[in-house]
């Protein structure tokens, strides 16, 4: 009876029950689980190299043929290490193979077997030509070779006996389901999902467009990947589309002239274009569901006020979740300065006292607080809003989907506005916030100064330091930021302990304080303070000033060890200088990376760096890999594949629109499918 997809991998009779276990403890319970297991590589064994040859092939991986000419086993005399040695000879020469701390292949390998065998010849200690632990299978005069797919090492069990289970699973893709139908498959252009994951595990052939992922047997997964991520985004949308608010937003005169008493400066063309996309939003019987996208200082904040003013004036409460308390209290800090007291402030920490957690818990509850700016404490079970009209999450890519959810959950159908400083290139936007609708403000308001970035090398660092000493002189204020906090033996860059030491030294008459994210909240909060007043001179800090700290009159930024950030998280920097009259200065100090830096100094457009970052580092590098919540795809690249992207999500829209409940359980089947073949990685 040929095995079935959904067999148990007990049921490969190669494999052994001890094995087995094996792979079911890691998630490898049924035959499909194998077929869902991609090869990370691959090994050309069709075409053997003379023994005579391999002088012309050392640190090379080869493949041999030959005849074991000897063989024994026997133990090191200094480690007590067992090695079984064999001697393979192929008319041309002969080469000793030398397996170690394997010594049931005394029972396997005999004294005149035909061996082939693949593995990376070298020179020993006594300058003996050898192979250590090579792959090795009996061979006869029919065989062709072949080549063989690599996969990721799954406990102890050999690679050969992964690779047979793997193609005794084989046998079963002709029975295996297709979750996309043959119309669907037809409108993405994809072929059939048994001979797309056939070829994947057994090539024919090692082409260019396979090696880059970009067979019809690739294209094929990576569609399937695109187009489930979309129909599950679009499927979530379409759900909350159908809710329908209770409550009713309305713009009055007096509103709008609210809202050009407290703004400091006039809106720009592309702020104005925002407000009017959020106010007809919010005013919509529809949940609004809209990510604001900006440069460094594009003033997403004095729009997100706007539209907090108007859910407020409206009898509704207003949440801001942002990542960190320096930010928090930046956000605070601003609001209360324009608002005044005209609209009750509060905002939700970690570190907050227990009665100031009492105080907050009731006025959010009765509604007397009506705007809450916080962090994560927003998120706690306890913290009941009476009515949550306007939920913002400020740089959405600190927060994961679920985080996100558990903010909007605590309202009846709330507007969703999530905003971030880091330019998304729309490749990235649509496969991250798919479900949302994007409205970018695309330039700086008046009055912002163009910050000069230069790129020097750590033996001009006494040139710059001398600069900088400089421009302190003449009343400036300075970052300097380091990469990480103590000394790591991985990395090789300074730590900021040690850079903070060698700056009080260098800059000993300066006023100078740190900044770590180690520090608890208030330490944070009074150095924060102690340099916006001017009472400090330099602040030495870690990235932890990346995003949102406000300083008008901190016009230098020293990045040391810059080649240790990204492009993007370096314009972030950057955009901490350049927000007052004074002339600002972005200096990146680095012996490495030369070109990536220098196109980096050259370009002063968020979304132009953050197109290049990604193609440089990734989706996941680039925003961070732990809560930046980038899908994880097989071999789909969101850059390169942008366009297939797109394509996935037309798809998408149209089985929406032809029916929510039927997109719905093909969504769920293939979420099925992409989970369950996500845990087996």
């Amino acid at each position: 009876m040929p095995l079935a997809p959904t067999d148990s991998v007990r049921a490969i009779v190669p494999l052994g029950a001890r094995r087995a276990a094996i792979l079911e403890s890691n998630g490898l319970e049924r035959v499909d689980d194998l077929l869902w297991f991609f090869p990370f590589r691959y090994e050309d064994r069709r075409h053997p190299v003379r023994i005579a040859d391999l002088g012309h092939h050392l640190d090379q991986p080869v493949l041999l043929r030959g005849e074991v000419r000897s063989c024994r086993a026997n133990v090191s005399p200094v480690r007590r290490m067992k090695i079984f040695e064999a001697m393979l000879e192929d008319g041309s020469g002969a080469v000793m193979l030398v397996w170690f701390n394997q010594p049931y292949l005394a029972e396997q390998i005999k004294r005149g077997d035909r061996l082939a065998v693949y593995g990376v010849p070298r020179l020993s200690y006594h300058r003996r030509l050898q192979i250590e632990s090579p792959d090795w299978e009996t061979w006869n005069d029919e065989d062709e070779g072949a080549i063989v797919p690599i996969y990721s090492k799954i406990a102890n069990v050999a690679p050969k006996a992964l690779r047979q289970a793997i193609a005794a699973a084989c046998e079963a893709l002709p029975l295996i389901d297709d979750p996309l139908p043959p119309a669907l498959r037809k409108r993405l252009g994809v072929i059939d999902l048994a001979p797309a994951l056939h070829e994947i595990h057994r090539p024919r052939e090692l082409t260019p467009e396979f090696l880059r992922s970009r067979s019809p047997a690739h294209l094929r997964i990576i569609l399937q990947e695109f187009f489930t991520f979309q129909l599950a985004l679009r499927v979530r949308r379409a759900a909350e589309e159908v809710k329908r608010k209770s409550r009713s937003i309305r713009v009055s005169d007096e509103m709008r002239e609210e809202v050009r008493r407290i703004l400091p400066f006039k809106l720009t063309a592309a702020q104005k274009r925002v407000v009017k996309e959020i106010v007809d939003d919010i005013q919509s019987d529809r949940p609004m569901y809209r990510l604001l996208q900006g440069d460094v200082g594009s003033g997403k904040t004095i729009v997100a006020l706007i539209a907090a003013i108007i859910a407020i004036r409206n009898g509704h409460q207003v949440a801001l979740l942002a990542p960190t308390e320096i930010l928090v209290e930046q956000h605070f800090q601003r609001i209360r300065q324009l608002l005044g007291e005209s609209v009750v402030v509060a905002k939700a920490t970690g570190s907050m006292a227990a009665g100031e957690r009492r105080t907050l818990l009731a006025g959010l509850r009765e509604g007397i607080i009506k705007l809450v700016v916080g962090t994560h404490a927003l998120l706690e079970e306890r913290v009941v809003f009476k009515s949550l009209g306007l939920a913002i999450v400020d740089e959405q890519h600190r927060f994961g989907v679920e985080q996100r959810q558990r903010l909007f959950a605590k309202a009846d159908t709330p507007d969703i506005l999530v905003m971030t400083a880091t330019p998304i290139p729309r490749s990235l936007a649509l496969a991250l916030y798919g479900d949302l609708e994007l409205s970018v403000i695309d330039e700086l308001p008046p009055g912002r100064t163009a910050v000069k970035t230069y790129v020097r090398a750590s033996t001009d660092l006494d040139k710059v330091y001398a600069f900088v000493d400089d421009e302190l002189d003449r009343g400036a204020q300075a970052y300097v930021v380091f990469p990480v906090i103590e000394e790591s033996e991985k990395l090789n860059v300074k730590a900021l302990t040690i850079g903070y030491d060698a700056m009080t030294q260098r800059f000993s008459k300066r006023r100078i304080a740190m900044l770590h994210g180690r520090m608890s909240a208030a330490e944070k909060e009074e150095t924060m303070q102690l340099f916006k007043s001017g009472e400090l001179d330099m602040l030495v800090s870690t990235t932890v000033i990346e995003v949102g700290i406000d300083v008008p009159n901190a016009s230098i930024m020293l990045v040391v060890d810059a080649d240790r950030f990204g492009l993007s998280q370096l314009h972030q920097l950057r955009g901490r200088v350049g927000r007052g009259a004074r002339k600002s200065y972005c200096i990146v100090v680095s012996d490495k990376e030369k070109e990536r830096l220098d196109l980096f100094a050259k370009t002063s457009s968020g979304f132009d760096v953050a197109e290049r970052d990604l193609e440089l580092r990734g989706p996941g590098e680039f925003l961070g890999t732990k809560q930046s919540g980038v899908p994880r795809f097989r071999f789909g690249n969101i850059v390169r594949d942008h366009a297939l992207m797109e394509k996935a999500r037309e798809v998408a829209i149209e089985v929406v629109e032809r029916g929510v409940a039927e997109a719905d359980g093909l969504a769920r089947e293939l979420i099925g499918v992409a989970v369950a073949a996500g845990e087996r990685d």
